[in-house]
């Protein structure tokens, strides 16, 4: 084997493949003898015992639109390549600066990746019958008759590619050639994989295109011997090859090439060895020479030697050049997603045309999808959108948004419903993901450079630019970089709301797709038949392959092809239907809705075990509607869960409402279709509706909003329930019979209505399970119910709404007490306990007769309750530190209770018991209410609680001075009882000056100055007498703490009311008090100076004591009540200093 060598220097091309799928394992190479007879079949020619190697791929035709099925069996890599096409398509782009000949290519744009495809103008428009591809014919005919031959605007052979019968056997020389190349051993060697692909989901090898999701599905499916990512320069491309790979010893990888020795190579087959070794990574090429078929010699020439050797020398600049200025042009002009592009270079010109043919044959297509190249371009966008969504290293929800709208945009819903439908449902679920928490979505936001920056795809089909585009190949334009000027979409943003009302639109545009899905039986067949792919003819060994034309002649006689592959299509039709039922007798009928061409998402659960969870279900006989439905449904579950959340946290009550309940009515539709939703926590739902209305009630200033948000259906919401209606009817559902009904309020009334349904809603959601959340705020609930009916009662002056509000207040409480006790919760308990002792106070209240008499057994009950109540709650919290507020509640409640039943017991005795039993009753009973008044200084309520023991000493030195009256000179226990009332009145002024209550404070050193007079007037001893009046002139010179408070104006008095005007504040009784103490101090002067004249003096200090006494009383006799208090105030202090300061004088004396 001749080797070739160069020493000069060559033009150096960046190149790298990887291959990404490999099929046939490299064959073992022969070498064959000189003199080989290449025209004589090897014995293994067209064998399949060697197709491993790929071989029979060499007398194939290149077939059409190949970038859609490459891309479909790699939807990972659109989006990261620049270019999906067929290898030969690529060297037919570079080789145009040599190359003189027509190019006609059709580009579609997916993302950031252009599919290129061959497009033979010969064979789709000028041989097709008139109804085919109609729309372009006429577009053809109508721009090109005046721009391609003006003296023959319709040549057909200008178009034409040769298929004369000597490149026919030219092709079959090559292809005998390469299997009598193959070693000995060829055939017994394995498959193998060279499968590059690094996807983080894992998925099943995707099936080949049915027939709508390439543009020319009478073509046989072809796969290639390999698909390589090629980076030539800086330009990334997934291509198909079929280029047959040898190795040998020393030469492991190398390509085969059969050259006519009598002819030269030319430069167009050096670029194409060239590109073919580059874009396979063969470093080396042997050529072996022939003459009519006889081996004559070999010759290994390395790659980077091919672009020059004699008589095929080539630029490897000008073609990676070239490459550059093609792809930037694509690349910056075939923008639009969806539309198909006509790359066009006419014959003999240096001029490349690109056609916007969606934008120009508008007018000649009369559907939206006539156009044949719509929905396999929209197929492939849903199949790289899923493939993308579920990838975990391809993180790009913008750019899958942008394809399925870009999908749902191309495809007609009332025909390809399964499709439309899963990319409305994938593009709610870019919106609200399936693992969304409602309570914390965490959505990620994005962040862009250019927040106002819109997508192309978003923006409305405009004409604003030129549908043809040209580029010009001379020198001046071939030195450009290659600059991708693909931008990608903008990401998913939005606040959760907002997300939430995109998912909504999607769900409602897919359940209302559902209308355009084929009927099924009841098996669950489709009842429309569905077509099956047609089958592949294959060829078969030592037979003739029949071809669509009976002879060669210039003409070239269509109609007879026409018919002959009419009849071959006939016999191939046969031959599939007797496979189709050899298949189904050896395995059963399998077929189902599941095999409809225009689903995408696999329903076998063994297909779909890989995918993601929310394609995989069990049933075999569910269908795609069924399936679809069950998807949507649950998506609207979980976006009304998470507006829902989200209106809750906002304080927005009506709205969750609203939302929980159209997300019952999705439930509801859920269950019919025999789906147990994992969505859906029954609990937390009723949970979360119960305390939206108890939310309500807490906030029941703002009940009008509330009410407009629940009333205010947004437009997402319309169209959820014309769905829902729908289903509702179809279903037949009833929400009668539902454990759910609750949820469904229809109006916001009144805080009880409220109350009730907040009630009933945690009621039904402990059905489902008791936990502790549902168990307090059900607790909670009944007492805020219970506490309705209580304040009712307690601001009702109707004694039948009294009773009967506490009469349904007390099962709530009770209830409550319950729920609290189950879980523990002390400090509910607690409080449980004293709304039932406040429930027993108000209908104490309410059972009192209308004229007060004595306490009735009734009321006695309902104190006794009471009080019950209010230990129960103090003993539960143990002491205050426990729950300081509850616990000061509690205390003051029931101390209340107690003075309001001591008062009554004292003021109105119970005639059936002995006085001395209904007095010691009436002291228990203030001595319990005093031991709970709190007076530490620290409690909140240490005025109040101040004040009520004032009260409570001063009745107790009452109770004692009522005794007083009422005990004989000589009774025993006269002294302590008199030690008791002196005791709790010096108790009750202390507390009444504390708390600068004037009028009892004084109320009580008149009583103070009564029990001390009373006193004097029983004793019998004239010393005795005396000593009591000088003890009572005591008690009145005492109240000058008071006085001088009211003349430091400390305490306020309204000096405006006249004296006249009879009035029950204050200022009457401060006065009359007054008064009294004037009267008081001049009575006590007088009956001191009577007894210190009687004879015989009663002491020696008489005669001293007698003149002071009557220079005090003169004093009191200067004073006018007729002056205002103020005044009055002033002058009683001023005689009562004088008073003090006489009286001093003679004890010093004495």
């Amino acid at each position: 084997m001749e080797e070739a060598n160069s020493s000069q220097p060559y033009e150096e091309v960046k190149s790298k493949a990887v291959v990404k799928y490999s099929v046939p394992y490299p064959a073992r190479f022969t070498k064959l003898q000189c003199n080989t007879d290449l025209n004589l079949p090897p014995s293994n020619w067209l064998s399949s015992s060697v197709d491993s190697y790929g071989l029979q791929h060499v007398l194939y035709e290149q077939q059409g639109f190949s970038s859609f099925r490459m891309a479909h069996m790699f939807p990972d890599c659109v989006g990261e390549v620049d270019v999906v096409s067929d290898a030969e398509n690529i060297k037919n782009l570079l080789k145009i600066p040599y190359h003189k000949g027509a190019v006609s290519m059709m580009v579609h744009r997916i993302e950031n990746t252009l599919l290129l495809d061959d497009f033979d103008i010969y064979k789709h428009i000028l041989r097709t019958a008139e109804t085919e591809w109609e729309w372009l014919k006429r577009f053809f005919f109508d721009m090109f008759k005046d721009n391609i031959n003006q003296e023959q605007p319709y040549d057909s052979t200008v178009y034409f590619k040769s298929r004369s019968r000597k490149a026919l056997r030219q092709k079959s020389l090559v292809s005998k050639f390469l299997y009598h190349s193959l070693g000995e051993n060829g055939g017994n060697e394995s498959l193998e994989w060279h499968d590059n692909r690094h996807l983080p989901v894992e998925g099943p090898v995707l099936h080949e295109p049915s027939p709508e999701e390439v543009p020319d599905p009478g073509s046989h499916v072809h796969k290639y011997n390999r698909n390589v990512i090629w980076t030539f320069e800086d330009i990334r491309m997934l291509i198909g090859t079929d280029m047959p790979i040898f190795g040998q010893g020393t030469h492991p990888c190398i390509s085969l090439r059969l050259r006519d020795m009598s002819k030269p190579i030319n430069v167009l087959t050096g670029i194409d060895y060239w590109l073919d070794n580059l874009m396979s990574n063969v470093p080396e090429v042997v050529m072996c020479y022939h003459l009519n078929g006889i081996v004559q010699k070999y010759e290994l020439i390395k790659t980077e030697d091919l672009p020059h050797l004699d008589n095929s020398k080539f630029s490897p600049t000008v073609i990676r050049e070239v490459a550059k200025s093609i792809l930037s042009f694509l690349k910056s002009n075939a923008t639009k997603a969806g539309h198909t592009y006509w790359l066009f270079k006419p014959k003999d010109e240096d001029v490349v045309k690109l056609y916007d043919l969606t934008s120009l044959c508008s007018k000649y297509a009369v559907e939206k999808d006539e156009n044949p190249f719509t929905v396999p371009v929209a197929m492939l966008l849903y199949r790289v959108a899923r493939n993308m969504k579920h990838s975990c290293e391809r993180q790009e929800p913008g750019t899958v948004r942008m394809l399925l709208k870009n999908c749902i945009k191309l495809l007609a819903e009332t025909k390809y419903p399964e499709i439309v439908t899963s990319s409305h449902y994938m593009l709610s679920d870019l919106y609200i993901p399936a693992d969304t928490n409602p309570e914390a979505p965490n959505l990620e936001q994005e962040e862009t450079e250019d927040a106002e920056f819109i997508f192309d795809d978003d923006l409305p089909d405009e004409k604003t630019e030129e549908d043809t585009k040209i580029l010009i190949l001379d020198s001046d334009h071939l030195h450009d970089k290659f600059v991708n000027h693909y931008k990608r979409p903008p990401p998913i943003v939005g606040s959760v709301e907002e997300r939430c009302l995109q998912a909504l639109r999607h769900v409602a545009a897919g359940l209302g797709c559902l209308q355009y899905f084929q009927k099924t039986n009841d098996d669950g067949e489709s009842s429309k038949t569905i077509p099956e792919d047609e089958e592949i003819p294959m060829a078969k060994p030592f037979e003739p392959i029949p071809m669509p034309y009976t002879k060669i002649t210039a003409n070239n006689d269509v109609e007879g092809a026409a018919e002959v592959n009419q009849k071959n299509n006939k016999k191939t039709k046969k031959r599939k239907e007797k496979s189709r039922k050899r298949t189904e007798a050896s395995s059963g009928s399998t077929t189902s809705v599941f095999e409809s061409p225009n689903a995408l998402l696999l329903k076998n659960k063994a297909e779909a075990q890989p995918l993601p969870t929310w394609q995989d279900f069990n049933d075999d006989h569910v269908s795609w509607k069924h399936h679809l439905k069950i998807l949507l449904y649950e998506k609207a579950e979980l976006v009304y869960a998470t507006l829902a959340e989200q209106h809750y946290v906002a304080a927005n009550y009506g709205a969750s409402l609203r939302n929980l309940g159209l997300l019952v009515r999705c439930h509801h539709v859920l269950s019919k279709l025999y789906h147990s939703s994992n969505t859906l926590m029954k609990d937390c739902l009723l949970g979360r509706a119960g305390d939206c209305c108890i939310m309500v009630v807490q906030t029941w200033n703002k009940v009008e909003k509330h009410q407009n948000e629940f009333n205010t259906y947004l437009e997402e919401d319309e169209k959820m329930k014309e769905q829902l209606e729908k289903d509702e009817q179809l279903y037949n559902i009833k929400y009668v019979e539902s454990s759910m009904k609750c949820v469904l309020i229809h109006e916001i009334r009144t805080i009880e209505q409220m109350l009730l349904k907040g009630v009933e809603l945690y009621s039904e959601a402990l059905k489902y399970g008791e936990s502790e959340s549902i168990l307090l705020r059900l607790g909670n609930s009944l007492n805020e119910l219970g506490t309705f009916f209580l304040n009712r009662a307690r601001n009702s002056s109707s004694e039948l709404v009294i009773f009967d509000s506490c009469h349904k207040a007390e099962p709530h409480l009770k209830k409550g007490l319950e729920m609290f006790e189950k879980i523990k919760n002390d400090n509910n308990v607690a409080l449980l306990y004293t709304n039932m002792g406040h429930l027993h106070r108000i209908l104490a209240h309410a059972s009192s007769p209308t004229e007060r008499c004595e306490l009735t057994n009734k009321e006695k009950l309902h104190y006794n309750k009471a009080f019950m109540n209010y230990k129960k709650a103090l003993q539960v919290l143990n002491d205050r530190n426990h729950c300081p507020g509850i616990w000061d509640v509690v205390k003051w409640e029931l101390s209340t209770a107690l003075f309001t039943m001591a008062t009554i017991l004292h003021d109105h005795p119970n005639p059936s018991l002995s006085r001395a039993e209904a007095e010691k009753e009436v002291s228990e009973t203030l001595h319990q209410a005093l031991k709970y008044c709190d007076l530490d200084e620290d409690n909140p309520k240490f005025p109040l609680y101040q004040f009520r023991a004032g009260l409570i000493h001063y009745r107790l030195g009452s109770l004692n001075h009522s005794i007083i009256l009422n005990l004989p000179n000589d009774a025993s226990n006269k002294k302590g009882v008199v030690h008791l009332a002196k005791l709790h009145y010096e108790k009750a002024i202390s507390l009444f000056y504390a708390s600068m209550d004037a009028v009892n404070y004084f109320t009580v050193q008149m009583q103070r100055c009564a029990l001390i007079e009373y006193l004097a007037e029983s004793s019998t001893l004239p010393q005795s007498k005396m000593n009591y009046y000088q003890e009572c002139l005591e008690v009145l010179c005492d109240t000058k703490p008071m006085l001088e408070q009211i003349i430091e104006k400390k305490i306020e008095l309204d000096d405006n009311i006249a004296d006249d005007v009879e009035c029950d504040g204050t200022f009457k009784t401060l006065k009359s008090l007054v008064g009294l103490l004037q009267g008081r101090i001049q009575c006590t002067l007088r009956h001191l100076t009577k007894l210190c004249l009687s004879k015989p003096p009663i002491n020696k200090d008489c005669s001293k004591l007698t003149n002071v006494y009557k220079e005090c009383y003169a004093l009191t006799l200067k004073l006018d009540n007729k002056q205002n208090l103020y005044d009055v105030v002033v002058n009683i202090n001023t005689v009562i200093l004088e008073i003090e300061s006489k009286l001093n004088l003679v004890h010093k004396d004495s």
